[in-house]
């Protein structure tokens, strides 16, 4: 299936793209956030075979990857707090999601984590937030003294580099694709701390998640290494008790659901919809 290609201009002037599937019905419209570095183009699988179910999809390709470039990555920094603030109102916004009666903002790793900041802080309005891969970046997701170290001196690295270069190069090292210095400096201080303090933006997100209303589902994928059981875990218990869990028995791969797994993912996902009539 052919998407429907969308233009949005965001306040500060950048263009963002969306690809839309189908056309708002009574179910729910789904708008989706990918994860850190994975162009939107990486899950047409998955976008396919959910809207052969009938459901309407809108893609958002998030700011700096190919279909929404930014020039120059060191000079047109931006953080968590544009994508949640200045972006994902501006999608909203857009035609392709206004006409939705109902909206259920699904989000794979970091896509989850700006599902839930978003919907926390009220910069968007959705009726349901799912998260798919999503924990925390911290030590806390690892139970093991050696994981832990490992991971704090990942970290390390990554901030080392990018203060470094003035950008993260992760399309070179493997990891997150190339990011700008302030986005990692925001997903830096969550693995270092366990809790968001996103920069230029003084809202209280750990307060404003652990008061949401909204209902939200946990989708955790089985033998997911870079987001085990206790990175989930950790995000959970920062949440309201309200928040649903499941866990995904699929490819055990935090990426390759998508391409080679998706129906599973869909179906856990169209199940806790349904249950929420959406």
């Amino acid at each position: 299936m052919q998407p429907r290609i969308h233009p949005v201009v965001t306040p500060d002037g950048l263009t963002l793209t969306v690809e839309e599937y189908g056309t708002p019905g009574a179910a729910a419209s789904i708008v989706f956030l990918p994860a850190l570095g994975v162009p939107l183009a990486y899950y047409g699988k998955f976008f396919d075979t959910w809207a052969a179910r009938g459901r309407h999809l809108v893609g958002v390709e998030l700011r700096g990857m190919p279909q929404s470039p930014v020039t120059d990555l060191r000079r047109e920094s931006f953080g968590y707090a544009h994508l949640v603030n200045v972006d994902l109102p501006a999608v909203f916004a857009g035609s392709a999601v206004a006409a939705a009666p109902k909206v259920a903002l699904v989000g794979h790793s970091l896509g989850g984590q700006l599902a839930l900041l978003s919907g926390a802080a009220g910069t968007v309005h959705a009726d349901a937030i799912v998260t798919i891969g999503t924990g925390t970046s911290s030590t806390a997701a690892r139970r093991s003294r050696l994981g832990r170290v490992r991971r704090a001196a990942g970290v390390r690295f990554v901030g080392a580099v990018t203060c470094s270069l003035g950008y993260w190069p992760g399309h070179r090292l493997g990891f997150a694709g190339r990011q700008p210095r302030t986005l990692m400096a925001d997903w830096g201080y969550e693995a270092r701390h366990g809790r968001y303090r996103l920069h230029g933006d003084r809202t209280d997100y750990e307060a404003a998640l652990a008061r949401m209303e909204t209902p939200v589902l946990l989708a955790s994928i089985a033998g997911d290494r870079m987001i085990p059981t206790a990175a989930v875990d950790h995000l959970a218990r920062r949440l309201p008790p309200h928040v649903e869990r499941t866990r995904i028995e699929t490819t055990r791969d935090h990426f390759l659901w998508a391409r080679r797994a998706p129906e599973q993912v869909i179906e856990s996902v169209e199940t806790w919809l349904d249950g929420h009539a959406l």
